[in-house]
């Protein structure tokens, strides 16, 4: 009888024991990547990445936005499409939480290019 009841015992422990060793999700945190806003047929493509005209008209063909970091030379999905559609072409950092490699948007901020220096004086002249 003893046997049993250290046997039992020592079988609901190790079932607990894996019960809580199992990995938990851990809640997607909100986090921000720096990008391009462009279509999914031309996130590749250095020049027309950029282009908005050409971002906006792919994607009234049917192509989505994506987010294209240069950087990392990663595509990223963008969901909703329409925290985005203002930004086509644009450089961003958008802000949100990821789910495989879909960024659910919160807010989406232009990155303002940096200014053009000043040209030199000509102290010749």
């Amino acid at each position: 009888m003893l046997k049993r009841a250290l046997l039992g015992t020592a079988a609901f422990l190790f079932a607990a024991s894996v019960g809580l060793a199992a990995p938990q999700a851990a809640p997607s945190a909100t986090k921000s990547w720096r990008g391009w806003v462009t279509d999914s047929k031309c996130a590749m493509n250095a020049k027309a990445r950029t282009d908005s005209a050409c971002v906006k008209k792919c994607v009234d063909a049917g192509d989505k936005y994506v987010l294209y970091d240069a950087y990392t030379k990663k595509v990223y999905q963008l969901d909703p499409q329409s925290a985005v559609a203002d930004h086509a072409g644009h450089h961003v950092s958008v802000s949100g939480t990821m789910d495989g490699d879909t960024i659910h948007v919160t807010a989406v901020k232009m990155i303002m290019p940096k200014p053009a220096a000043a040209p030199a004086a000509n102290p010749g002249s």
